[in-house]
């Protein structure tokens, strides 16, 4: 599987799969990828939700 992009809150994040441990904290979610671990910050609970449902389908 090759690199995946989505745009939420104005940023244009790329996650490279496989992706792993997943972990949402209000507004924040943490998660590994390929590349390593990472950590995106959104304005609100509801786009860190929308992030971590993408992350998942990736999984």
């Amino acid at each position: 599987m090759g690199i995946e992009e989505i745009e939420i809150d104005g940023q244009l994040i790329t996650v490279s799969p496989p992706v792993s441990d997943i972990s949402v904290n209000e507004n924040s979610v943490r998660y590994q990828d390929s590349t390593g671990a990472s950590e995106t910050s959104f304005s609100t609970a509801s786009q860190a939700r929308d992030f971590a449902d993408f992350l998942t389908n990736l999984a």
